[in-house]
């Protein structure tokens, strides 16, 4: 007799297209481990009852909105020189 341990993940498909572009679309597939799937779902459940949505919808918005705010910043440090050796 084996003992099999199965990890559930949790599967959320993002379209990261803008409402408004009509061009080529990037679909984002996020595969979220079920150690951290209750944990981000205690933020989305009291957000989605605030608002009166779906948490599907709200899960999806914050994804979208982290990507966003990631591809926006400049990791970059600014001003910094080569030190010469």
């Amino acid at each position: 007799m084996g003992l099999f341990l199965f990890e559930v993940t949790m599967n959320v498909y993002v379209n990261l297209k803008p409402n408004n572009y009509d061009g080529e679309s990037d679909l984002l597939t996020i595969e979220v481990p079920s150690s951290y799937s209750e944990e981000i779902l205690q933020h989305v459940r009291p957000i989605a009852e605030q608002k009166n949505t779906s948490q599907d919808k709200i899960l999806k918005d914050i994804f979208r909105e982290a990507v966003n705010e990631i591809q926006r910043r400049s990791y970059e440090r600014k001003g910094r020189k080569n030190k010469k050796r």
